[in-house]
């Protein structure tokens, strides 16, 4: 043990610092596109309490709800950043020639960092499998309610009320129930001939999925012009009128939203089967993803001391990290339409990365050009 400790020690001593130095970068890093991403995000709920969907009071309690699905882009991306700056300042600084000259190699390093970044794998598995989809989930419940909520808040006795999608509608005083009330006119035309309904009372009722929905009792409804023809008068004991739909989302939306036994559980139909594996691979990719991150990080930092161009490796590392991210979408698309077979799937983006990474990080690691000798004699 006494004559391996000269040797053990000052990798463990390096590795320790490149562990600090990229956890700070990482956490900077993470603050930064958390941010940026999150002022996407707060301009989509901006617009819905701009239109009346949402009151204003719930805008950061929304917010918040994104952040999980917000972090599970953000993180690869971050460690992306942290490692590559960890190491551009290595090479900077001349320090990374001191490592190599103590022994110590690109590969030792990232076998050093694994530890770390296997964690990360596991924190980002939690968030792609579990955090962000219930957080999904109960963002798409909340936004409905609130929805549901503001439409009713439109409504006040005794008052007309432009309900969102442009109707009119006037309710009476109350009739005693909670949401019952007296003398109801509804303008229920929105293109074409006039379309009015009166009734005797109205009941505001809001579903388990918070659709808004006012129920007409003893009434009548006025369809056309009076004194043309097709002018009509129905009389109805009840009519239902909604108010506010069930806000269902889009497919991505709601697909995005199912825990993993739901996922499962939609395996088995053929008309579900491609959209719960598209997203079950979607989910899966994430965490896998990022030890290539670091592994494509690595060999892109490199960077002459008295070169200048410094930024040219993280502005390929950005460029490749769009193109993938494309691609995946692209995949998924391609998956769900059954265009592609289903293994290896979304992970042919994964494959490719993965060659690519570990192509640069051995040409690194044995200090040879990232271009071989054949390729530079054929390019100019």
């Amino acid at each position: 043990m006494t004559l391996l400790r000269p040797f053990l020690w000052p990798r463990e001593r390096i590795t320790a610092h490149i562990l600090r130095s990229v956890l700070s970068y990482f956490v900077i890093a993470c603050a930064v596109v958390l941010a940026l991403l999150a002022i996407g995000q707060l301009s989509q709920i901006l617009q819905q309490v701009a239109s009346g969907q949402l009151p204003l009071h719930v805008v950061l309690q929304l917010l918040g709800l994104s952040i999980p699905t917000l972090l599970v882009t953000v993180l690869p991306l971050a460690l992306f950043f942290a490692v590559y700056l960890v190491f551009a300042n290595l090479y900077r600084h001349n320090e990374m020639m001191a490592i190599h000259g103590a022994g110590i190699g690109l590969r030792k390093l990232f076998l050093g960092l694994l530890p770390s970044v296997f964690i990360l794998v596991l924190l980002e598995a939690g968030l792609a499998l579990w955090w962000a989809p219930a957080s999904q989930q109960h963002l798409q419940d909340e936004s409905a309610r609130l929805a549901a909520a503001a439409a009713q808040a439109l409504i006040q006795p005794g008052s007309f009320a432009h309900i969102p999608d442009g109707r009119v509608i006037y309710v009476g005083q109350g009739a005693g129930a909670k949401d019952r009330y007296h003398e109801i006119f509804i303008d229920l035309s929105r293109t074409g001939a006039p379309d009015y309904a009166t009734a005797a009372f109205g009941e505001i009722q809001i579903d388990k999925k918070a659709g808004v929905s006012l129920l007409l009792i003893d009434g009548q409804r006025y369809l056309g012009q009076p004194g043309q023809a097709g002018y009509k008068i129905w009389s109805f004991a009840r009519y239902r009128v909604d108010l506010a739909a069930p806000q269902q989302g889009g497919i991505a939306t709601s697909w995005s939203a199912m825990s993993l036994p739901q996922l499962f559980a939609r395996l088995g139909p053929p008309n579900e089967h491609a959209h719960a594996l598209a997203e079950l691979e979607w989910r899966a990719f994430w965490p896998l993803f990022i030890p290539i991150v670091v592994l494509l990080a690595i060999p892109l930092a490199y960077a002459e001391p008295r070169r200048p161009g410094r930024a040219g490796g993280v502005l390929i590392g950005i460029l490749l990290l769009l193109g993938a991210n494309n691609l995946l979408v692209a995949l998924k698309e391609n998956l769900i339409q059954e265009k592609i077979l289903p293994v290896p799937g979304l992970f042919w983006t994964w494959i490719l990365l993965a060659v690519l990474a570990f192509y640069l990080f051995y040409r690194r690691q044995a200090d040879l050009p990232i271009l071989p000798t054949w390729m530079r004699g054929v390019l100019p």
